[in-house]
């Protein structure tokens, strides 16, 4: 095996080589004006072709001021995002009870999505961030092109039942880019960099993890997009902090932070997307909720204050508020099943709110048997009752939203996922001019894409039915 000196020089090589040709591409054009309409500060609609691309070409090069877009669809047209899910227990087909009226509408949580890009993204994180990937993947690949998508490490248990990706590379994508997935099932570290970290089963209740490797990496990076083209150094990582694996005390400022930089050091990202934390059953009292506040109110801490104006290095830090659009879904469900007051609601703009409602969260199945109950409103489609056969004969009937309290439906939450993770690197990339990708002018573009599509909030029926390309764009 290669010396730790030698995979770093060797990264550092790719990273130079993938940048240097990566950017003189996009060098040679200049950002087209926002065409069609404009919402908001941020967000643009547009019918024009030079926005989108369906070629699936590694040599294909978006317009640099729509690097990354998406589109909008009906069901029937593009289906849902579950091409590539590879763990049956976390998947949410039509057996599933349906969703309350007010989540089921059209333009709340009944559209799918595509993507084209040519950046190259990796998701880092447990099989929650599995999960999201292989959704990710199912938006960026065209049908017909699931070949592109290869699983590079993987491993199984009870009968192949659990398929648990460690590495897998989708490309080239839509666009020409590149989506990748890498699990990791603790904050990376210098602690717990390994010499070699094994694709293996760890033990979720002893928190046996098996760490992190940068011979993982290399693998990523080195993986070919084409003949002679590796994948290089990645635009963005998408960090998912594993909670779970990792209890509410361990996930301090200090190591989210580490976490940041190591992505840099180990994939070559400049751009780093944190996911907020939601609800889900490791959370088992007050306390445990005022700790994902608080590590959520960390994430938010670190990408506004985040400074960095060297030649290297993570140079933005967006938030994703996944956190906020699963506890608004779950608190629409527990209203639908009667677990809220109607007369009380809460004001989903008002930061810290999902702390005044614990009582409706926390409400659980009575599961004396099962170590981490999953809240109702998180699995339930109806009022939980006796049943036939249920681990302690109560039960109700599974929902779309999450199958177990931890994993999430991808069939009804992936296409919102998707569009705001384009609509956040849109941010970033959607522009010629880096100047102003910094400060508040960003900030004002990232808290449009989580309130437009990490919420409950309607979409624009328009953008399901006509068939416009949606791209993020931070004003000059």
């Amino acid at each position: 095996m290669a010396s730790r000196g030698r995979q770093v020089s060797l990264i550092a090589a790719l990273f130079a080589s993938s940048y240097l040709v990566h950017t003189n591409l996009i060098d040679i054009l200049a950002p087209s004006p926002p065409s069609g309409q404009t919402i908001g500060c941020c967000l643009h609609y547009s019918s024009d072709a030079a926005q989108w691309t369906d070629s699936h070409s590694p040599y294909h090069v978006m317009d640099p001021g729509a690097r990354i877009a998406f589109k909008l669809h009906l069901p029937s047209d593009v289906g849902v995002p579950d091409r590539f899910l590879s763990v049956k227990p976390y998947m949410c087909g039509s057996e599933k009870g349906p969703l309350p009226p007010s989540l089921a509408a059209r333009t709340v949580l009944n559209f799918t999505a595509s993507i084209a890009t040519d950046l190259r993204i990796v998701h880092v994180g447990d099989s929650l961030g599995q999960q999201f990937a292989q959704g990710f993947d199912a938006t960026l690949l065209s049908d017909g092109k699931e070949g592109n998508r290869r699983v590079l490490a993987e491993y199984f248990y009870e009968g192949r039942v659990y398929s648990h990706n460690c590495l897998s590379v989708a490309a080239p994508v839509r666009g020409g880019g590149v989506s990748a997935y890498w699990r990791v099932t603790d904050l990376m570290s210098g602690a717990n960099r390994r010499r070699e970290a094994a694709c293996a089963r760890e033990d979720l209740q002893k928190k046996q993890r098996v760490g992190w490797s940068t011979e993982q990496s290399l693998s990523l990076v080195e993986q070919a997009v084409t003949e002679g083209m590796p994948v290089g150094a990645f635009d963005a990582a998408v960090l998912r902090i594993p909670h779970g694996w990792m209890s509410v005390r361990d996930v301090t400022r200090e190591r989210i932070v580490e976490a940041i930089n190591l992505a840099h050091e180990n994939l070559g990202v400049e751009t780093v997307v944190v996911t907020t934390l939601p609800l889900n059953n490791n959370v088992l009292d007050a306390a445990d909720w005022r700790g994902v506040g608080e590590i959520n109110e960390a994430i938010r801490e670190i990408a506004a204050s985040w400074s960095f104006d060297g030649p290297q290095g993570v140079k933005w830090v967006l938030v994703q508020e996944f956190g906020q659009i699963t506890n608004q879904i779950l608190y629409e469900n527990a209203q639908h099943l009667g677990l809220a007051n109607p007369h009380k609601a809460p004001n989903f703009s008002r930061r810290g709110w999902e702390q005044l409602v614990v009582d409706t969260l926390l409400k659980r199945l009575a599961w004396a048997k099962r170590k981490w109950p999953p809240s109702v409103a998180q699995v339930c489609a109806d009022t939980p009752g006796p049943k036939e056969g249920a681990v302690d004969g109560f039960d109700c009937t599974r929902n779309r939203i999450s199958t177990d309290g931890i994993h999430w439906c991808i069939e009804t939450l992936g296409p919102r996922y998707a569009a705001s993770i384009a609509c956040l690197l849109g941010c970033v990339y959607n522009n010629g001019s880096k100047e102003i990708r910094k400060g508040r002018i960003i900030r004002s573009c990232e808290r449009e894409c989580n309130e437009q599509f990490m919420s409950i909030k309607s979409i624009n029926k328009e953008w399901i039915e006509s068939g416009v390309a949606l791209f993020s764009r931070t004003p000059s």
